[in-house]
């Protein structure tokens, strides 16, 4: 594939973007790549267009698979490895939501506590406001699952 210079600064701005979620340069770059491609990539095919050496190109993309914002898969027949972006777009969000939840958890049961007042009442505002974070990142996840099915049927 050949990346022209627009291309060159999207990857670059989405590395630059995804930083501060804990993704490294190459993770960011490899994302947004995939993102740019029609189809599914090989290792090859990322580390020779992103030019990057093979090893840390595969570094990279098990990153992204293991925080859901890529998808392997292979040929039948072939060792040959494929990375994709997943049809979902809510894979990293999922975990996040998770940890939202343990929050909530966490600060629900410092009501145990024998805490002062105000840091009670603290406690109680963060468990509430990570409740309403997690259930808005999931109501988004589970709504564009929803409509991504409704596409695939349609299509379908």
């Amino acid at each position: 594939m050949n990346l022209s210079a627009e291309d060159e600064r999207f990857l670059d701005d989405i590395a630059l973007l995804m930083a501060p979620w804990g993704w490294a340069r190459p993770v960011g770059r490899i994302y947004a790549y995939l993102l740019l491609r029609a189809g599914p990539a090989t290792l090859d095919e990322i580390a020779a267009d992103l030019g990057m050496s093979k090893s840390n190109a595969s570094v990279a993309a098990r990153t992204l698979e293991h925080c859901g914002n890529a998808r392997r898969h292979s040929e039948p027949g072939s060792k040959r490895i494929y990375y994709a972006v997943p049809d979902s777009h809510g894979g990293s969000f999922i975990e996040r939501a998770a940890l939202l939840g343990r929050l909530e958890t966490l600060f629900e049961r410092q009501t145990e506590r024998d805490l002062p007042a105000p840091v009670m009442a603290r406690f109680d505002t963060l468990a509430a406001f990570y409740a309403r974070m997690r259930e808005a990142m999931e109501g988004v996840i589970e709504g564009e699952e929803r409509a991504r099915q409704a596409s695939e049927r349609q299509a379908g």
